[in-house]
């Protein structure tokens, strides 16, 4: 915005008859507009993401319908027995909640000042693995001020498995990936020990990535490359394949196939989930929820694939900040079927679904 010429000089104490209220006046709409574009407009965006690295999303004072929530549950368990985990700043903070199905019980897995999310069910559901922040305030964009944590479900017991580790994954019973900085490593538990599986300094001009999971057969690894796109690198040191033209995010692999889930920034609401194979020759638009609350994030499927959870905004883009709420899905189910199933005003997000049996 070009700054306006400043007035001519006043003496203190003198006052400019008839011009100075109507210069105040001007002032004060042009910041009330600039304000309101600021806060309501699409510029809204750029504040929230500058100013999310040090003001904590708001967590009180929000709408919390529990009835309503209680009831979508319960009717979700009609259609599946299982549990559903996610973040959530209902209390205060960011912790874990648990719902079990069919009960639709709700439990706070966790309490701790600091921020605690991305969670992921071990394959025999057991344990999760999360991230916690290494201060009580932690953007989801500073990736290298979290540790690595696992939790027993039985005993709600946790440890820190990992230091400055971001977005964990297993990739088996006992094997966790991870990122830190610009490596991707994998993590033996029982064995306490730590390789690396890529290095983009080594492999991709040193660019920053995100989004990394290990393929269950253990020899193909996706993630994001800044400005890149989603690409798969074979876990033996061979080339990677770029698989997008352009940038998107949360790569996650489509349980018994070659196929990748991803997020692209096109259709309703701004968002998309895409399905394409690892091989590049194919790409199809998996989710794009009908309706206002269609700007979609964190897609996780279950481990045999028939389910879909992720969440959906109708603004804001901030992981950490913005309305989003959980769905589900049955995968092949028409996208209208999809069920809401928190009514919360703060932020729910990285939900994941573990089905029994």
């Amino acid at each position: 915005m070009r700054a306006e010429a400043p007035s001519e000089p006043v003496r203190a104490g003198e006052m400019r008859r008839g011009r100075t209220p109507t210069l105040i006046g001007l002032a004060a709409g042009a910041l009330v507009a600039t304000a309101a574009l600021f806060i309501w407009g699409p510029a809204r965006a750029v504040v929230d993401r500058f100013t999310t690295s040090w003001v904590p999303p708001q967590a009180s004072g929000l709408a919390l319908n529990e009835e309503r929530e209680r009831a979508q549950w319960q009717a979700l368990g009609e259609q599946l027995s299982g549990r559903l985990v996610w973040s959530s700043n209902r209390s205060g903070n960011h912790e874990l909640y648990l719902v079990r199905l069919p009960a639709g019980k709700l439990e706070q897995l966790t309490d701790h000042p600091n921020v605690d999310f991305g969670a992921r069910f071990s394959p025999d559901g057991t344990r999760l693995v999360f991230m916690r922040s290494r201060r009580e305030w932690v953007s989801f964009r500073e990736t290298n001020a979290w540790d690595v944590h696992v939790m027993d479900l039985d005993s709600g017991a946790s440890r820190r498995v990992a230091r400055r580790g971001y977005h964990p994954t297993w990739s088996a019973s006992e094997r966790i990936v991870f990122q830190r900085d610009k490596q991707v490593i994998e993590l033996d538990l029982a064995a306490e020990t730590e390789r690396v599986l890529f290095d983009t300094t080594a492999s991709a001009e040193g660019r920053d990535l995100g989004d990394p999971e290990l393929h269950p057969d253990g020899n193909q690894l996706a993630m994001v490359l800044a400005r890149f796109g989603a690409i798969v690198t074979p876990t033996d040191g061979g080339e990677f394949l770029r698989l997008t033209p352009g940038h998107v995010c949360q790569t996650t692999w489509v349980p018994g196939t070659s196929d990748l889930l991803w997020m692209e920034a096109e259709g309703n609401g701004g968002t998309r989930v895409m399905r394409g194979s690892a091989d590049g020759s194919r790409s199809d638009v998996f989710m794009d929820l009908p309706g206002d609350r269609s700007h979609e994030y964190f897609p996780k499927l279950s481990s045999d694939g028939s389910w879909m959870v992720w969440a959906a905004a109708a603004e804001g883009h901030e992981h950490d900040r913005a309305d989003y709420e959980i769905y589900a899905w049955r995968v092949g189910d028409s996208w209208e079927s999809a069920r809401r199933l928190t009514f919360f005003s703060g932020n729910d997000q990285w939900p994941d679904i573990f089905l029994d049996g």
